[in-house]
Parts: structure tokens; sequence; C-alpha cells
């Protein structure tokens, strides 16, 4: 959020105390001229002049959306203002209806209105021909404007989809990472090619097209292992995951699973075939679309293996997958418990003759709730109220004795209202969490680091647990500088050398780190 002092002057003396103080809201989803925050800003100016109003605090939007309040930071500071009845102004200033957002509910913008028109704040629209005045002339045209914003959102979103499926269709990628074992390959209008896209990058040129080619040849390996151990030599996929897994040949760095080996025998792309539009996303809602409504485009991309033989593996696969039954389900889960005399996931996933611990949480709504169908009693280790308050206590316990290290070397150190932060020397923000290891059967225990989209601190601090104590094993230290984000899949060892640079063993580094000392000499 953006504060912002205006001292208005002309040529008339004005008296300022006579001036209305406003609050201006800006959003720009696009790099477009007409609706950049710079033109909004000067015809916002223009009209606060003419109206004899002071800019005394701005709310900014960049590059967000208009169909959801979700994520517009800038709307949803302003509505926080308003609300709390501290506000320090009684106009808000917008460009136009669309700016206040294109919801598909025209409902929902007249009610961010009327949240400001509640608490005294009047809400004017700068380059409207009418009047924001509650006449009925004025409510009948910004529901009409309301609802001509949301169409044109509806309407481009329509655009945008045949452009895409259009594109599809002629072979070239729509966006998004790469699958594993292919990277993105920039090419003209012409399909020649000009480079490789890495992580991050994306075309300048709007004529420019993306399409994918075989990437690392390591990867390319594993995928033509994974259809030769499954298609070709007949293997089960519990034993060809256990093969792979065996010769350290991963997907990425994160070892296969059952569920992980079917997508990727199952996906078009790896015999050089583009399915496009398998999912629809609206309003931030994703629904899987029946595979007649799929634009499929055969030979788009370079094949890494045979079509005869991505026929074989999905042939397989239809023959192995049945429809699940309840009871079928239920009696496969109670025999399991028979034979083991307990249960839990990694029981279940390596058995091979069930359905997999994913495929129970789908089914019943969660694993907890197929257990209590056959009358299996929760162990403690299930009660995700008690991991939870676990958690949090090791994360208080933690950020308790970071505090006191750093005062004991001369530093500051308190903590913050939010959970599991503290602010040491008065200018570095810390964050704490605790990361579960997750013992699977035969292999490795295997940790996830969730970072976030965004850094929610200057250092972000991950204490991982050795199963089944609750014991520290290390911790990984990671600035926000690093720019490392989302979830990260970690071994115990012989992990990716980027997140080695942040592990250590014990936080005393990195408390001393913070030691203040006197320069001054003894008298």
């Amino acid at each position: 959020m953006i504060h912002i002092a205006v001292n208005p002057r002309s040529k008339k003396s004005r008296d300022v105390s006579s001036m209305r103080r406003a609050a201006q809201y800006m959003r720009m989803s696009t790099e477009h001229q007409q609706y950049s925050i710079e033109n909004q800003s000067a015809a916002i100016a223009l009209y606060a002049a003419a109206h004899n109003l002071g800019i005394i605090r701005s709310f900014v939007d960049r590059g967000k959306t208009g169909m959801t309040i979700r994520q517009r930071k800038g709307l949803q500071d302003l509505i926080r203002a308003v609300e709390s009845g501290g506000a320090d102004f009684t106009d808000v200033l917008v460009y136009d209806v669309s700016r206040w957002g294109r919801f598909p509910d025209s409902d929902e913008s007249a009610h961010y209105e009327y949240l400001c028109k509640r608490a005294g704040v009047k809400v004017q629209y700068c380059a409207e021909l009418f009047e924001n005045d509650n006449s009925p002339t004025s409510n009948l045209l910004k529901a009409l404007k309301r609802t001509m914003a949301s169409e044109f959102s509806r309407e481009l979103s329509v655009k945008v989809s045949a452009g895409q499926r259009r594109l599809a269709s002629m072979g070239f990628w729509q966006g998004g990472y790469a699958p594993f074992g292919l990277m993105r390959q920039l090419v003209d209008q012409d399909k020649r090619p000009k480079g490789l896209l890495k992580d991050g990058e994306w075309k300048s040129i709007s004529t420019d097209r993306v399409t994918l080619v075989p990437g690392p040849s390591q990867a390319v390996k594993t995928i033509r292992l994974a259809f030769d151990l499954y298609a070709t030599r007949g293997k089960s996929r519990h034993e060809s995951v256990e093969i792979l897994n065996k010769a350290k040949r991963f997907r990425g760095g994160t070892p296969w699973t059952i569920q992980m080996l079917r997508d990727l025998l199952i996906d078009p792309v790896y015999k050089g075939a583009y399915a496009y539009g398998k999912w629809e996303y609206r309003c931030h809602q994703s629904r899987r679309m029946p595979r007649e409504k799929w634009v499929v485009r055969e030979h788009a991309f370079p094949a890494i293996v045979s079509e005869k033989q991505w026929n074989q593996a999905g042939e397989r696969i239809r023959k192995e997958i049945k429809t699940l039954v309840d009871a079928e389900m239920l009696n496969d889960l109670r025999r399991l418990w028979k034979r083991e005399g307990r249960l839990n996931s990694n029981l279940i996933n390596a058995a091979k003759d069930i359905p997999s611990a994913v495929a129970y949480n789908n089914h019943f709504g969660g694993i907890d709730e197929a257990y209590r169908l056959i009358g299996y009693p929760l162990p403690k280790d299930y009660d995700y109220i008690h991991a939870i308050r676990m958690s949090r206590n090791i994360s208080k316990g933690i950020c308790e004795s970071l505090c006191a290290g750093v005062r004991a070397v001369g530093g500051t150190a308190e903590k913050l209202p939010l959970p599991h932060m503290v602010r040491l020397n008065g200018s570095v923000t810390v964050h704490v969490s605790v990361c579960k290891g997750w013992v699977r059967h035969k292999l490795n225990t295997l940790w996830r680091l969730l970072l976030g989209k965004r850094a929610a601190a200057d250092v972000m601090i991950v204490a991982r647990l050795m199963p089944p104590s609750r014991s520290i094993l290390d911790y990984f230290v990671i600035p926000a500088v690093s720019q490392l984000h989302g979830a990260w899949s970690v071994r115990e060892k012989d992990n990716d050398p980027i997140l080695e640079l942040y592990r250590c063993n014990d936080l005393q580094s990195f408390i001393e780190s913070f030691g203040c000392f006197s320069i001054r000499g003894d008298a």
C-alpha cells in the first residue's frame, strides 16, 4: 500500500482547510496504455482538483485481475481501512467502474461499494459520465456498467481460450512448465528454432511460438527405461518403481511412486502428441474435461518412445484399472489389517493386491473414514490435531531458543504477533517452521520443505524432524534473497546442491551472526 501526500497548487488562492480528504484506488491487470497506473492517476488528479479534493492516500493493485478480490491487497487494505472506522478520508476516487472490478457477480462489486457508503465514505468514478449520487439513473447506469465489465471478461476469456485451442491444434505449447524429460523451445512464426527457454523465461515477441523438444539425456533415458520395464519386459508398476528408485533414476530429484509412474505412462506427450484442454479453469476453480472436448494434435513434438510402446503401456494400464466398489475396497483393507496386524499409508501403498492410499482418501473423503468403516482403532499418530499441536510447540521452542541465544550474544530479539515469527536486531524478520519426515516402504525417508510462493520473512528456518522421534535432524536456513520458493522434496543426504548451501546441523553460527559488541576501548 502506498501513502501519498498531495499539496495541490493553483494560480488562484485556495483554502486548503476546506478541501475534503480523499483516497484513490487504482488497478491494472495488463500493461494496456489506457489503464496504466500513471494514466489513471493523472485522470483522478484532474477530477480531484476540479472537485476540491485532496488525495492523501493511494491503494494500488498492479497486474491483478478484477474478477476476484483475492490477491488484490490494495482493495483489501482499502476495505479494511474503511470498515475499521479509522479512515482519514471521506471519498474514494476510482478511474471507472471496471477498475473497481470485473466481478462475475455484479452484486459483489456493489457489495464492496456499499461497505464504503455504510462507513460514510463515498466512492466516485472519475471517468464516468454520470455522478455517483445514488439517484435512480446513477444506480441503473452503475448496474449496466458492472454487467458490461463482467461480460467483457467473459468474452475475453472465450476469445483467449479459442486462440489457445487453435494454436494447440497447430502443435504449439500453450504455457506452463515442460513435462519431465522435455524442454521448451522458442520458434518463430515459420517454426525456425530460436533457442531454449529456461524455467521462468517466456517469449517476448507476439509472433513467436513455443514447442517442446527432448530434454536432458539422463531424463530421456529414465523415461525410456520406465516404458521398457512396464510395456516391454512386463514388469508391474510396483516392480518398475522399485527398479527405478534403486537405480536412482528419479523424476528430477523426486523418487518415483505408483501414481507418478502411471501419469508418465499415459501422457501422450511422450509419443509426440499434444493433448490440450484436459482441465477447465474458471473463477479460480478447475474441473476435469471429458476426453471428447480435448484438442489433440498428433506428431506435435519429437517422440521419446514409439507409439506402439506407448499404446502397449496404455492398454495394460486400462486392463489393470477397474471400477472401485466400496464393499470390495473395505474388504481388501480388512484383509490387509488381518495380515499385517496394523494399518498405515505405507503398508497400503506397499500392498500389491489393494488400491492405493490416495484411492481410499479420494473415494471415502479421507483414509480415516475408511478406517472407521472397518472398525480400525485410530492410533494417536493419526490424530492430526495432536500432530499440529506438536509441530507448533516445537516451532515455539525454537523461537524461544533463538531469541535467548541472540540476546546472549548482545543482540536484540522480539516475538512478533504472527505465529512463529521473530525480529532480530530490530530489522531482520525470521519465520520458523517444522518439517516432519515421511517414512516410505523400502525407500529412504522423505521430507517436503514448503517454502510458499513468496518469502514469509527475511529468513526462513525449517527444522527437519527425524521420525519416529521428535528429535531435530538439522535445519535449513533460507534467506529471502535466495529466491527459493515452492515445495522441495529432500532426503537425508544427496540433495540438490543449492539446498545443501543452506543446511546446517544447528543454529549456533546463525545466532552468533547477530552478536553486537562495543567498539569503544576500555578507559
